[in-house]
């Protein structure tokens, strides 16, 4: 590469063109910003990047293994190989099954029939994974890239581990902590043995989550999975395992009511070594916020699916935000995206109407030996090839959605690599300055370019700061936007009890909602366990203005809650019932946290 020139790769929508490079660009001495200016400064630096994959869920297993050896080969090398594809450094692992398998056969490293316990673990085994190839498949992944590293979550834990004694739904068992982290320690243990070292686990995927799916879960509080990471904590010192421990597995929404206080909680911040998160539901500005609070941990992306390039400025924000990961869901499917369960149903899924909206690689079920590339591996290898391991962001003008927006990182050669999303659908001019040098860029719509740039004397000279160069100004659009702003709970909080719900509502917007419109709140046990919802007419709330949601209007109820002992998380979400397009509600979850007395 010749310094002070900008080397620009691009993939788009359509899949034409998937890490196409393009005529290098030299840059020249820069003149004076204008609003479209993305400025990098190498000087200012934030998180280092950890790695970027996807998962190898049963139903990728399925499809990768229904391919002849020669056509196994080309996929893993288009995905993981460092200069010949996609450059893949990081892959997700489950313990067991996911909500993604090709039967509905779910299982766990230690089954038992109901009602019978194995408090030794005797019948532990992860046999079922070699006898299926899983692990063979891995270690052909890690000689592709040796630099793959690997993390693991858990969806089911073992049914006598719950209070259900079920896979599937549920909560887990506090009584089942010390034997929970102990089958923690031994999975960690047979992957290493099948030499496949992990770098870090979750000890559940999607912790609030289980009630609103028929395929393994888990529902945790944070104080059950506080205790269990103690537990494991000491079981690896115990066992001489470097293994991270992360918590959480779940979405921003409702970090607030989990994450917060188990980072303000001495113990649970003690035994962590890190924060996992997913993007569906909330923003990622609630990890930027934790991670201002707590410079110490460190914060990573572990699951969402995005395919089409308005989603990539998903993983601009997410990064922009504190993310040291990125982990796809999921990797590879047939045109379908299948074979997995939808609730617990298999085979129930209708081909996608657009390529965006593939896995990043997918062959036919029919003739399995036909694969092909979908569009989302061409706009997400633009990170993945590019922003290798140990690379700093560091700071970059971040753009706006109706132009392009911009993430920047740098490594230890100096050599920097500016990712731009441009969502439009027209093509998009602006300037790219790092330094005292600049070049002007026109990026085609629906597109994710990378630009490379080895700094030289003009990239090295003083540049003006980020936040100094004048930046498009775009007023927000006129709207309402309620959100939950307090959860009121009336009667005594005692098991057995009937405890009447409410929720404060405000509308954040700079509109009054319209007339008749219909408000809904709904509450929820836990995360996702469903308490009830109200459904209320409301009078126009104006903006800053509060409505207090107490009762169902339409059946003249209260609603109410038979508690239950112990801590509970309950958490309010609010809709406009009515669909109108002015709402701007981005999934906002109020959630507290109420002790209930046996």
């Amino acid at each position: 590469m010749m310094k002070d020139t900008v080397y620009m790769t691009i993939s788009n929508s359509s899949g034409e063109k998937m890490l196409t490079p393009q005529e290098p660009m030299a840059l020249n001495k820069a003149v004076t910003c204008n609003d479209k200016t993305l400025i990098i400064d190498p000087k200012v630096t934030h998180q280092p990047m950890l790695g970027m994959g996807g998962t190898w869920t049963d139903t990728d297993v399925y499809n990768l293994l229904r391919m002849n050896k020669k056509q196994q080969d080309d996929v893993l090398e288009a995905l993981f190989h460092p200069t010949k594809g996609a450059g893949w450094n990081f892959m997700r692992l489950p313990f067991g099954s996911t909500d993604w398998e090709s039967t509905c056969d779910y299982y766990t490293y230690d089954d038992m029939p109901r009602g019978q316990m194995d408090w030794e673990l005797t019948h532990f085994s992860v046999q079922r994974d070699i006898d299926r190839g899983f692990f063979d498949l891995i270690r052909r992944t890690m000689k592709i890239n040796p630099d793959l590293l690997f993390m693991a979550s858990v969806w089911g834990v073992p049914g006598w581990m719950k209070e259900n004694q079920s896979i599937m739904f549920g909560r887990f068992d506090p009584a089942c902590t010390n034997v929970y982290a102990k089958y923690l320690r031994m999975c960690v243990e047979a992957f290493k043995d099948q030499g496949i070292p992990l770098y870090a686990i979750t000890p559940q995927n999607e912790s609030l989550t289980s009630d609103d799916r028929a395929t393994p879960a888990c529902r945790f509080t944070w104080r059950m999975q506080k205790d269990v990471i103690i537990a494991l904590r000491k079981e690896f010192l115990e066992h001489d395992i470097n293994t991270k421990i992360w918590v959480y597995d779940h979405n921003f929404d409702m970090a607030r009511a989990f994450v917060e206080p188990m980072l303000k909680d001495p113990e649970a911040h003690g035994a962590l070594d890190g924060v996992a998160f997913h993007d569906y539901g909330g923003s990622p500005k609630e990890m930027g916020r934790l991670q201002k609070m707590y410079p110490d941990i460190p914060f990573y992306m572990t699951e969402r699916y995005i395919s089409a390039v308005d989603h990539m400025d998903n993983y601009i924000q997410q990064l922009r935000n504190g993310a040291r990961s990125y982990v796809q869901w999921t990797t590879i499917s047939d045109e379908y995206r299948g074979p997995h369960q939808l609730v617990g149903n298999p085979f129930v899924y209708r081909k996608p109407t657009s390529q965006d909206y593939q896995t990043f690689i997918y062959n036919l079920k029919e003739e399995p030996n036909s694969w092909y590339k979908a569009a989302s591996y061409g706009l997400y290898g633009q990170f993945t090839k590019f922003i290798k391991r140990d690379m700093v962001r560091v700071d970059c003008t971040g753009g706006h959605k109706e132009w392009v927006t911009a993430v920047a990182f740098k490594g230890d050669d100096e050599k920097i690599v500016v990712v731009v999303v441009n969502q439009t659908d027209k093509s998009q001019t602006f300037t790219l300055r790092v330094g005292d040098g600049e070049t002007h860029i026109n990026q085609e719509a629906k597109s994710v370019a990378s630009y490379e740039v080895l700094p030289g004397c003009l990239c090295l000279s003083d540049s003006i700061a980020v936040d100094d160069c004048p930046q498009t100004v775009l007023t927000p659009p006129d709207c309402f936007d309620l959100e939950p702003v307090e959860i009121l709970l009336s009667g005594e909080l005692k098991e057995g009890k009937e405890i009447e719900l409410s929720c404060k509502v405000r509308n954040v917007g700079n509109l009054p909602t319209p007339k008749n419109a219909t408000l809904r709140v709904q509450f929820s046990l836990d995360g996702d366990c469903f308490i009830a919802k109200s459904t209320t007419c409301i009078q126009p709330i104006f903006p800053g203005n509060d409505v207090l949601v107490h009762c169902n209007v339409p059946f003249g109820k209260k609603l109410t809650w038979t508690a239950e002992a112990g801590y509970h998380l309950i958490f309010a979400s609010v809709d406009i019932g009515n669909c109108y397009p002015e709402l701007n509600i981005d999934n906002n979850k109020l959630g507290i946290e109420v002790f209930i007395e046996s």
